[in-house]
């Protein structure tokens, strides 16, 4: 059975409620209740009716010998609804069930997370030592770490020099 609501603006429900505007939003996010905003900007909420008709929580101290107006609930008059209370705790029930099994999930994830930290672990070690071990070549002063290339190709005959991919042009000057 779907629960009646009323729609009010926010400051109807401020007043309504007797609360400010801030705590009026307030109330509206924590209640999650439905805003509609329309075509003029104005929002309206959608508030149970149960939440309008509950009276105003009292803030003053009563004295402990005054006894407070009794509700139907502790006059014998009040029969609560049996199936909705027990539609309920199955409801609880089953969901506990649920979230023990994603704990259970969730431990085994756990598990299995630490033990691949520990072999990423010594699989890290094992890659330290390697590198460690690496016979780093050395040259002997004479030879140059670089190899320079031997030969160039398709380059005209008077450019038989290069540089670093750039060719140096030598110039044939017959007075000098």
């Amino acid at each position: 059975m779907a629960e009646q609501t009323e729609n009010l603006t926010y400051r109807q429900l401020a007043d309504r409620l007797g609360l400010s505007l801030e705590a009026a939003r307030a109330r509206v996010r924590r209640g999650g209740w439905l805003k509609i905003t329309d075509n003029h900007g104005i929002v309206r909420v959608s508030v149970p009716v149960l939440v309008l008709n509950k009276p105003p929580e009292r803030t003053e101290h009563v004295a402990p010998d005054v006894q407070d107006e009794r509700t139907p609930e502790h006059n014998g008059m009040f029969t609560p609804d049996n199936t909705a209370l027990f539609t309920l705790r199955d409801m609880m029930s089953l969901l506990q069930t649920e979230l023990n099994e994603k704990r259970q999930e969730v431990s085994g994830y756990r598990e299995e997370n630490a033990v691949l930290k520990e072999q990423n672990a010594q699989l890290r070690e094992t890659l330290a030592r390697i590198e460690g071990e690496r016979v780093h070549p050395t040259y002997t002063p004479d030879v140059h770490p670089v190899q320079r290339p031997v030969f160039t190709l398709n380059v005209p005959p008077e450019q038989n020099r290069s540089y670093g991919g750039y060719a140096r042009r030598r110039w044939w000057w017959p007075f000098g």
